[in-house]
């Protein structure tokens, strides 16, 4: 091909026409901005591909991003919000004048020590909650059983010739478990039925004298990198706590209660 484009050349300057482009290597600077048409992870008209292990790629990063030295271990009361999220005051208090029958007022649970809220996107809706409630110690029952019974809309229903595993199924995901410090740790997720799509992820950690509850609640499905985030800051940073190795958002889940 390269000895016959001198050749071509001349024909073509002869008939007033302009010589053909040489081809490109694969190493010249044009092939670089060609290639670059198409960024990577995407294959033919745009559609994206997801690069191998995403999910565990986005949990090392939310992991990373908790045990930064501002957030990690420094406890739930010292807890700052995140970018996108907002501390929404927590009053246990009733100003003057704020008993008006026409003012509706919702009380502040005694135990709720702070509330998030994020308002950074239009169309998710995110309320983050901590509790702190004195510990449970109950004997011979497991932590999940106290907190399901204790916090759960469903609690009422749990009896003492139930097994735990016979109500496990209320829920899309529970992980208990303890970390280096022997704190027993319980963690859940599940759909809440109503008019809108609403998701619950709560965790309680028993620390000494406290039962931390943490419960976010979403509305509607934010994306899987985000809620990994999320949880890793708001249940694992604030008292340097591992995850579960399952966790995950419930895309696509039906819930069973």
């Amino acid at each position: 091909m390269r000895n016959l484009l001198p050749v071509l050349s001349l024909l073509l300057i002869a008939c007033g026409a302009a010589p053909p482009a040489a081809p490109i290597e694969p190493s010249a600077p044009e092939a670089g901005k060609r290639a670059a048409v198409h960024p990577p992870g995407c294959r033919g008209s745009g559609s994206a591909v997801a690069p191998p292990g995403s999910d565990e790629a986005a949990r090392q990063r939310a992991r990373a991003a908790a045990r930064g030295p501002d957030r990690w271990g420094k406890g739930y009361r010292a807890l700052q919000p995140p970018p996108g999220f907002h501390a929404v005051p927590v009053s246990k208090d009733v100003a003057d004048g704020a008993a008006d029958d026409e003012i509706e007022t919702t009380p502040t649970p005694a135990d709720l020590v702070a509330k998030f809220e994020y308002d950074d996107h239009e169309y998710i809706s995110v309320v983050v909650q901590v509790f702190d409630h004195p510990a449970a110690r109950p004997e011979g029952q497991s932590l999940f059983r106290h907190a399901a019974k204790s916090f759960d809309a469903n609690g009422e229903d749990i009896t003492d010739e139930m097994a735990d595993d016979s109500f496990v199924n209320w829920f899309d995901r529970v992980a208990e478990f303890r970390d280096e410090k022997g704190r027993r740790i319980v963690e859940w997720a599940y759909i809440e039925k109503g008019c809108e799509r609403a998701e619950l992820y709560e965790r309680f950690i028993e620390d000494g004298e406290h039962l931390w509850h943490v419960s976010m609640e979403v509305m509607p499905t934010a994306p899987e990198a985000d809620l990994l985030l999320w949880m890793a800051l708001f249940f694992d940073a604030p008292l340097g706590g591992p995850a579960p190795a399952d966790r995950r958002g419930l895309t696509g889940k039906q819930t069973t209660r």
